[in-house]
């Protein structure tokens, strides 16, 4: 399969991304009032509540967002960003998913555990059925999921040395590196792959798009800190941009590398953010 193919699924996880950073109030569903989203301190973390789970939901997309003191972020890149995707045991799931939806739907209950004591997070919840995910595949834009948002200030969890972890890139912007591995708290369960490492590149109008290692996963170096993600990434963008892509060559575009840190905490699979490099200009020549 050609790498052009893996790069368009990337277009779901970007289409779950946006909701959280766009500011888009229309109504989603005309009954999308009942879907409800509550989030609550706790000394494990964050309590998520997801209320009212419709019964052919195949997917949850849940993301839980800081960015420092400013009422706005003051840009994309400035946003730490974690995820879960979870869907039901009848379908396939995007990268790095759990099939542990249907528990969510008896219980409503999630925990994120990775917070820092006083900073407040901002929360959402994006449910999908299968249709909505078939017709997000194929690149229809006319679909509204259901989404429910809550904010809550952290009191305690699990917290790392974030001041300390940095992720470098190379003068040619080919290579990252984690140059200081998070200490976490207390004892947190790594997934099998420890860090996942990923590029952004922001395309206009409150969209971007990205690259991540399991679109490259040749360039992952055997310790797990390093990830080459050049030739290989201008290769595949510069051939999705023959085929009507959203790049155009020679033209210049914001980007970033970040990195993440894949953390099972009740059955679930996080990825946590916890590093990026300063923005880059990208550009496909």
């Amino acid at each position: 399969m050609r790498q052009i193919n893996f790069l368009r699924k990337i277009i779901l996880f970007i289409s779950f991304a946006l909701l959280v950073l766009s500011c888009d109030t229309r109504k989603n569903h005309d009954d999308n009032t009942e879907f409800g989203l509550t989030a609550e301190a706790v000394p494990e973390g964050i309590l998520l509540t997801i209320s009212n789970i419709p019964q052919d939901a195949t997917h949850l997309w849940i993301s839980v967002s800081s960015w420092g003191d400013t009422e706005e972020p003051e840009s994309p890149n400035s946003i730490i960003y974690s995820y879960a995707a979870i869907t039901d045991t009848s379908v396939w799931g995007v990268v790095n998913s759990t099939q542990n939806l249907d528990k969510i739907k008896q219980t409503g209950k999630v925990i994120f555990p990775i917070v820092e004591a006083g900073t407040k997070y901002s929360c959402s919840a994006t449910i999908y059925n299968e249709r909505e995910i078939n017709l997000i595949r194929e690149n229809d834009e006319n679909v509204y999921p259901r989404t429910a948002y809550a904010q809550v200030i952290a009191d305690n969890g699990i917290y790392f040395n974030r001041e300390d972890v940095k992720l470098e890139i190379n003068n040619a912007h080919s290579v990252v590196t984690i140059s200081c591995e998070p200490e976490f708290s207390s004892k947190v369960i790594f997934d099998d792959q420890k860090y996942r490492f990923g590029v952004t590149i922001s395309v206009g109008n409150n969209s971007s798009m990205g690259v991540a290692d399991h679109h490259i996963p040749a360039g992952l170096s055997s310790d797990g800190l390093t990830w080459e993600f050049e030739p290989q990434m201008t290769d595949a963008l510069r051939s999705d941009s023959d085929d009507g892509g959203w790049l155009e060559i020679g033209s210049n575009y914001s980007a970033w590398a970040e990195v993440y840190a894949n953390i099972i905490y009740d059955d679930i699979k996080w990825s946590v953010g916890i590093a990026k490099t300063p923005e880059f200009i990208y550009s496909l020549k």
